[in-house]
């Protein structure tokens, strides 16, 4: 037992719950460093028969020494049970110690991989409701990376939590980085998943310790791939003799002009189109990942996107407006695009979102408010990532600037 540790127990009798007989229960006290639980005994006694200064019942007669030999039974249980309990762990609760007295399997050392598993399990419940598909399965390839990890490094496929520490945090980053061919954000955001069931187990009493301490999970800033005003004109102008390339094309093209990630436009319902033809049509959803709310004016090029897919004064209130393909084809043929249209980058689904924020709105004035309520994020910094002021738009500001600037001079330098 560590010097620092407080450990007490002590028999009391609660009056506040004295029954019609006068009878009331006698409770035992666990306080372990400053936090105490109470246990019942099963056990009643009137307050006039009980010694509140050698916790116990007064008196020698038989029945005194019995109930005295029960509650010393109890109080070497509890002893006994706290013993094996620092024998298998660092730190000790008085939660974990009653539970251990009355046999709950809750006071056992739980494993990293069964408390994940829970979690990845209620996030699968509430998809659709608190959280996406996409949150469940990042959970779930995160728990399934580190599984991985632990056999090959540990043999072993599941470990208490008592057993992840600093040194095991940092041989997973590496393994990650190295094995698994991780970048620096990926890794760190499989670790930030690994943080999430550690922060559990601490706010359930089964880690006192937290092992990410002293470990940072900031992300670094990235280099976010967007097209410029030139290159989403040729994938316009582009015409392929295969179906499938326009459709991809078109559905692109949509995004770069609304913002909206993948799922949004393949969940984009005719109830989420506001409008008419005389006062124009704005998109009004939320985002399935988050739950932001998107509030989006169509423009004329995604609005004859969706004209050449669907009439919408024939559509239901719950009827798709875009036959869009699986996540995985479009990004396989965007890629096929991209080589077409002699596109030096590498296109994904999300590249339309970046070019969205970067060169439809922040190059053409559109305020960075603006621009994250029709992302629908919650936060401007989040916005910040997406969207950056790039060199035409930082040259066109300086010269004007420059305009203004050269006026001035003339001025003064004309008054001398």
């Amino acid at each position: 037992m560590s010097s620092k540790t407080s450990y007490g127990l002590s028999f009391y009798i609660n009056r506040a719950k004295e029954k019609k007989n006068g009878e009331c229960p006698v409770l035992l006290r666990i306080n372990i460093n400053g936090e105490r639980v109470v246990l019942q005994t099963k056990r009643f006694l009137k307050s006039e028969d009980w010694d509140p200064n050698r916790y116990q019942m007064k008196g020698r007669s038989t029945e005194a020494r019995v109930f005295n030999e029960y509650l010393e039974a109890v109080r070497i249980k509890a002893h006994k049970k706290y013993n094996e309990l620092l024998s298998f762990n660092d730190d000790v609760s008085p939660q974990m110690l009653r539970d251990a007295i009355l046999g709950v399997n809750s006071a056992k050392t739980r494993q990293i991989i069964d408390i994940w598993e829970g979690h990845v399990s209620n996030l699968k419940k509430l998809i659709g409701k608190e959280n996406s598909y996409a949150t469940y399965q990042k959970y779930n390839t995160a728990k399934n990376h580190f599984q991985t990890f632990l056999k090959k490094n540990y043999k072993q496929a599941d470990i208490s939590i008592k057993s992840v520490d600093y040194q095991m945090i940092q041989q997973y980053s590496i393994y990650l980085k190295t094995e698994k061919g991780c970048s620096f954000n990926t890794a760190t955001k499989f670790l930030q998943n690994l943080k999430t069931i550690t922060s559990i187990s601490i706010r359930s009493g089964w880690l006192v310790k937290d092992p990410f301490n002293g470990i940072s999970l900031t992300l670094k800033e990235v280099d976010r791939p967007y097209l410029s005003l030139e290159e989403i004109q040729r994938l316009i102008k582009f015409n392929s003799p295969f179906d499938r390339l326009n459709r991809v094309r078109d559905f692109f093209i949509f995004s770069c002009y609304t913002g909206l990630a993948y799922i949004d436009v393949k969940e984009l319902k005719r109830s989420e189109i506001e409008g008419n033809d005389t006062t124009g049509y704005w998109i009004r959803t939320r985002r399935k990942k988050t739950g932001g709310r998107a509030n989006i004016p169509l423009l004329k090029i995604p609005m004859s996107i969706i004209n050449n897919y669907c009439c919408l004064d024939l559509l239901d209130a719950n009827d798709p407006i875009l036959p869009i393909l699986s996540n995985q084809k479009t990004n396989a043929y965007l890629k096929e695009l991209a080589d077409l249209c002699k596109i030096q980058k590498q296109l994904s689904y999300h590249v339309a979102r970046h070019t969205f924020a970067t060169t439809i709105t922040m190059m053409h004035g559109v305020p960075i408010e603006t621009v994250s309520k029709m992302l629908g994020h919650k936060n401007i910094h989040t916005t910040q990532h997406y969207a950056r002021i790039v060199d035409k738009k930082v040259g066109d500001d300086m010269e004007l600037l420059a305009s203004k600037l050269n006026d001035i001079g003339a001025i003064n330098f004309a008054a001398t």
